[in-house]
C-alpha cells in the first residue's frame, strides 16, 4: 500500500529564533519592535540578518542549528507580518550590475560570476526522504527558469545546466512544459562533469532567492522540509521556526522518538530550529 503523503504550509509559528554571533552587531529598535524583512544588523563574517516575521523581540537565548549551536534573537510572532516596504517589481534591463551585485551580497547570493561562467544549479538529493526540490520544481519552474534567463542575460552567462535526477519525474515533466523557451539552458543528470573553475553551483532554492533578491530587494524567508514518521508529510515553512513547535502543530508525535535531520541523530530537539540547511525530519521509535 503506497504511503500518505500531504503538503502542509506552515508559515504562521508562534516564536522564530534568528542566529546571530555577536550583541554588539545587532542594530535594533530601541522599542523591540521588529518588521518582516527588516534589517536586525549583521554576522562576524559580515552577512545581513533579516527578520522572516514582524513581532517583538523577547531576548536572547541559546538554539540548536543543524551543525551548528548559536545565540538567537527570540522574536514573538504578531500574525500580521508588517514589512519593510519592497521595492515595486524591476524592469532587470533597466539596473546596473552594481546595484544587482550589491542586492545579491546582501541576501549572501554573490559568487564570483563573469561572462566565462558556467552555471549549475542542482536538484539532485535522495527522493525517498526529501522532497524538497521536487515541490520547488513542480511548483516554480516558470519562476525559476525565468530568473535564470535573467541572472544569465545580466552577467553574460552562455549556458546553465540544470541538474535533475533522471528518475524525478515529476520536476522533468515539469521543466519540460517551459524550457523550450530557453536554449541556453539545459537539462542534465548528473553534475560531475562539472569541474573546472569556471564553474559556479546554486540550488534551486537559491535561485528562487536571487529571484526575490534582484526583483523586490526581499529575503526568500521560507523553505521546505520533509517530514517521515511512517507517513511522508512535505511542510514550508518559515526560516528560524522552532521543530518542536511545528510537530506539535501537526500533532505529530515524537516524545521518547529517535529524531533524524538529514539522516543524522539530534539528542535534543527542544531548542532544535530549522533554517536552510534542514531538508529531512525522520521520527523513528526508539
Amino acid at each position: 500500500m503506497k504511503k500518505k503523503q500531504e503538503y502542509i504550509t506552515f508559515l504562521t509559528p508562534e516564536f522564530i529564533y534568528i542566529p546571530f554571533d555577536d550583541e554588539k552587531l545587532l542594530k535594533l529598535d530601541k522599542s523591540r519592535k521588529v518588521l518582516r524583512n527588516g534589517f536586525l544588523g549583521t554576522k562576524s563574517n559580515g552577512d545581513k540578518i533579516f527578520s522572516p516575521v514582524s513581532g517583538t523581540i523577547l531576548g536572547m537565548k541559546t538554539s540548536n542549528y543543524y551543525d551548528y549551536t548559536s545565540n538567537s534573537l527570540v522574536v514573538e510572532n504578531d500574525f500580521i507580518d508588517k514589512v519593510v516596504k519592497l521595492n515595486p517589481s524591476k524592469n532587470i534591463n533597466k539596473i546596473k550590475k552594481s546595484m544587482i551585485i550589491e542586492s545579491l551580497s546582501k541576501y549572501g547570493l554573490n559568487k564570483k560570476i563573469n561572462s566565462k561562467t558556467t552555471l549549475v544549479v542542482n536538484s539532485l538529493y535522495d527522493k525517498k526522504y526529501d522532497l524538497k526540490d521536487m515541490v520547488i520544481n513542480c511548483e516554480s519552474y516558470e519562476e525559476i527558469l525565468e530568473a535564470i534567463d535573467e541572472f544569465m542575460d545580466i552577467f553574460g552567462m552562455k549556458v546553465c545546466y540544470i541538474c535533475i535526477d533522471r528518475n524525478d519525474l515529476y520536476s522533468i515533466n515539469a521543466y519540460e512544459k517551459y524550457i523550450n523557451a530557453f536554449t541556453n539552458i539545459c537539462l542534465v543528470h548528473s553534475n560531475r562533469k562539472f569541474k573546472n573553475a569556471n564553474t559556479v553551483f546554486y540550488s534551486i532554492e537559491e535561485i528562487l532567492a536571487i529571484h526575490k533578491a534582484i526583483h523586490l530587494d526581499y529575503m526568500y524567508d521560507n523553505t521546505i522540509i520533509t517530514i517521515n514518521n511512517g507517513e511522508t508529510t512535505i511542510v514550508k515553512v518559515k526560516l528560524f521556526s522552532s521543530l518542536s513547535e511545528l510537530l506539535r502543530a501537526l500533532k505529530i508525535p515524537f516524545r521518547s522518538k529517535k529524531i533524524l535531520i538529514n539522516n543524522k541523530e539530534i539528542n535534543d530537539i527542544s531548542n532544535f530550529v530549522i533554517d536552510r540547511s534542514v531538508r529531512s525530519v525522520m521520527i523513528k521509535d526508539n
